[in-house]
């Protein structure tokens, strides 16, 4: 019985292996299908076909000076869509450009068809802004892991409407992660002098119109919102930046339920203690951020003094000047928070109730 059983595996197996011999295209086209792309034509046409369908073209129209009635374009870029209610993702300096008021806001898929867009809310600090359309047809949705990790020398795609081409994908690395930047201080351009929220940088092109289209990975997920190049008077080239799609997310989520994003607010400014002129607390294995000024008429007045240096929020250290503004913003306001400080040689305990941060 055994032995009739061994005798058929045999055969099978034996009959499997002539089959691949005189067919091996069978396991090859197996193989391509179960994969994002194939290494044979290396082509990105898997990751384009996933993406490019939720990339939006976005047209801002402004009243012409000689004829009220008419519409001239004064600016073009590129959205995202994020979820089948017509919900899109953008930077605020595209809905907001600064030379001209815009009267209407249009958008545009992939496939021609038009929509009147509505404005429900933008972040100037991060440079995000979420507008929406309404359809009666199932609306395209990019895709998203957020348990992929964006790792240094990955591929990515840029996906967008540069300089009002059309849909245009062009392609880099993943060139640097955990960059920061201050936000838009010119059209599609950068400064990162002064970094306040992370960024991810990539040597894939993005030119003007780029701006709110789609950073994706081969896979065809949403890595980051292609934002800005560095800032031009540099006269760099290969160094543009996108906003990682998790905190755009984020962002994206306040805007949708409040029209705003809500932050807690400390009412200081502060920088890092690893400034050079701080070595000698670095070198007592002392870390954080050191207070420069506080508003007389912040949550930390008479609480909080100018040189203390605050070693952890809530308990978690502070790394640097962007980690604790980020755990402060993440406060809801009205939270009490807890503050271990480093003041005139000695360490003390602190609470401060936060508040909302101003709009301005």
């Amino acid at each position: 019985m055994i032995g009739s059983y061994l005798k058929a595996i045999i055969i099978g197996i034996s009959i499997a292996c002539i089959i691949l011999m005189l067919k091996p295209e069978l396991i090859s086209n197996k193989l391509a299908k179960s994969t994002p792309s194939s290494s044979s034509d290396n082509s990105y046409t898997y990751a384009i076909e996933q993406s490019a369908p939720a990339v939006v073209n976005i047209y801002l129209k402004a009243l012409t000076p000689v004829n009220n009635n008419d519409s001239d374009i004064i600016n073009s870029a590129s959205g995202i869509i994020v979820d089948s209610d017509g919900y899109i993702l953008t930077n605020y300096h595209v809905i907001m450009p600064t030379n001209q008021m815009p009267t209407s806001l249009g958008v545009m898929l992939r496939d021609g068809t038009n929509f009147n867009g509505k404005v429900i809310g933008y972040d100037k600090r991060t440079d995000l802004a979420v507008i929406k359309i309404s359809s009666n047809k199932p609306l395209p949705t990019i895709k998203t892991n957020p348990d992929r990790p964006v790792r240094l020398g990955d591929v990515v795609l840029a996906i967008g409407n540069p300089l009002n081409l059309g849909q245009t994908v062009t392609h880099g690395i993943i060139s640097a992660v955990g960059r920061t930047g201050s936000g838009i201080t010119n059209f599609n351009t950068i400064d990162l002098t002064a970094g306040i929220q992370e960024l991810l940088q990539t040597d894939a092109p993005i030119n003007e119109g780029n701006s709110g289209g789609a950073l994706v990975n081969t896979y065809g997920e949403l890595v980051g919102i292609n934002t800005a190049t560095l800032n031009n008077n540099t006269g760099t080239n290969g160094i543009s930046f996108a906003i990682p799609q998790k905190l755009a997310f984020k962002i994206m989520k306040d805007l949708i339920t409040h029209g705003r994003v809500i932050r807690g607010y400390l009412g200081i400014t502060a920088r890092d203690i690893s400034d050079l002129r701080f070595s000698n607390l670095t070198k007592l294995g002392i870390h954080g951020i050191i207070v420069n000024h506080i508003n007389p008429e912040g949550p930390s007045a008479g609480i909080l003094q100018p040189n203390d240096i605050i070693l952890s929020i809530n308990n978690q250290q502070v790394l640097n000047l962007q980690n604790a503004m980020e755990l402060i913003a993440d406060s809801e306001p009205g939270a009490i928070v807890k503050f271990k400080l480093f003041r005139q040689g000695k360490t003390l305990d602190a609470t401060v109730q936060v508040t909302e941060q101003p709009t301005n």
